[in-house]
């Protein structure tokens, strides 16, 4: 209750909930602030439809934040279609939320497992397992991210035979057919591999220094088990700065996603793991340096979304902060609560 009460004393808390709690409200009222036109499907794209002009249309009645044009490929051909910007802009924040929460919960709980096992039992265990993770952390995650998009493509590639003249199609392989029967997502997959090794450090450092603490030597002496003396007597005393770095890492997950697919690392324009937040960049991307080099002429094209992208990081770095400050008794200091 005594941190609680720190929390709230703190302003800079209440920005960061008030941001946070935004981009909350607007994923639940997605359906009553975007209404899809099959209420029964929704969807995060809406077309535009009776638009045969080229340039994308500016905000008025109707469309907020006006459209995006992109030459599609469809049934029918490829075809220039509009999509409504705002749609996808206030659908997107589901996505945006769900990724950012389930990519840097997931590479949390493993680097945690990681580290209090490596800190906990020390020795070889110990030694082995922090130098996987030293391995880990000397890889670029933008080579991670273009390794998964490579082997998961294959499942599509197509060699030819140049002695027969024909197309032979490689079949996939189990982590390929198990990837895409689950549904996972590559760059997700990608990001948690590449993630979880701060949480292991981190939790490796606090679990080593505490194992010698007096309550912990008491809990061995009454024959307590490994497992429950590390999830009742350390875990509890080591988890707060973990706590702290996945707040931070939820908004950075968000903005690393959409970064590796506006670059084109992630897929095509086309492809499902494609958010709504980064397709709507890709789309209108060649539209951003507008005639006459001016690149205020289409400025809805990527504004909006570069908007919601810079306040959905600053809102979880801001809680991020907070909670160091209210977990952390020694970054408590008299000027916050002035």
């Amino acid at each position: 209750m005594r941190r609680l009460r720190h929390f709230f004393a703190i302003r800079l808390n209440w920005v960061a909930l008030t941001i946070v709690g935004l981009f909350v409200a607007v994923a639940l009222a997605a359906p009553w602030l975007a209404p899809p036109n099959d209420p029964t499907q929704p969807t995060p794209y809406r077309y535009v439809e009776g638009v045969t002009q080229v340039p994308p249309l500016p905000p008025g009645p109707g469309l907020p934040l006006g459209t995006v044009a992109y030459l599609m490929d469809t049934p029918d051909g490829r075809e220039l279609l509009h999509f409504d910007i705002y749609h996808s802009l206030v659908w997107g924040t589901r996505a945006a939320l769900r990724f950012g929460l389930l990519t840097a919960l997931v590479a949390a709980l493993l680097g945690t497992l990681v580290g209090a096992i490596s800190g906990y039992v020390g020795g070889m265990v110990h030694f082995v397992l922090m130098r996987i993770t030293d391995a880990f952390l000397a890889f670029p995650v933008i080579a991670g991210v273009w390794l998964f998009q490579v082997l998961m493509q294959t499942t599509n590639l197509m060699l030819f035979d140049y002695n027969s003249l024909t197309p032979i199609k490689i079949p996939a392989t189990f982590f390929q057919q198990l990837v895409l029967a689950l549904g996972l997502d590559p760059v997700m997959l990608t990001l948690i591999l590449f993630s979880w090794m701060s949480y292991a450090r981190l939790i490796n450092t606090n679990i080593t220094s505490l194992k010698q603490a007096e309550y912990v030597k008491a809990a061995r002496v009454m024959g307590q088990r490994p497992l429950r003396i590390i999830l009742h007597h350390i875990l509890p005393n080591t988890i707060a700065p973990a706590i702290v770095l996945l707040a931070r890492d939820v908004g950075g997950m968000v903005v690393l996603q959409t970064t590796f697919a506006f670059i084109g690392v992630s897929g095509t324009v086309n492809s499902s793991a494609i958010p709504e937040w980064s397709r709507v960049l890709m789309m209108g991307r060649n539209w951003i340096i507008g005639q006459g080099g001016n690149p205020f002429i289409y400025w809805w094209l990527y504004l909006p979304v570069t908007i919601a992208l810079i306040l959905f990081g600053i809102g979880w770095n801001l809680l991020g902060d907070g909670l160091n400050l209210t977990l952390n008794p020694h970054e408590l200091t008299r000027k916050y609560f002035d």
